[in-house]
């Protein structure tokens, strides 16, 4: 199960990107961190990102919409 500390660590990460960098949520950790999760986790991971993202909790990144995988999109922005 996804916890407070993932998310924590994703949004952390976010502030350590590029202007306009388009991102997936997966891309913000080693293939590693990623690998240990479970399918389920991360997709539950996913969609607490992107309702976080959407309601404006994660500063300075929008969500573009999915990829060819089915993943979603974001870009860092400055605000």
């Amino acid at each position: 199960m996804v916890d407070e500390i993932w998310i924590n660590r994703a949004i952390s990460k976010t502030g350590s990107l590029a202007p306009n960098t388009v991102f997936l949520l997966k891309d913000l950790f080693t293939g590693v961190e990623w690998d240990k999760l479970s399918p389920g986790d991360k997709r539950d991971f996913g969609r607490q990102f992107k309702s976080l993202v959407n309601r404006g909790a994660v500063p300075n990144v929008v969500f573009l919409g999915k990829a060819q995988n089915n993943s979603s999109r974001y870009r860092k922005v400055i605000r």
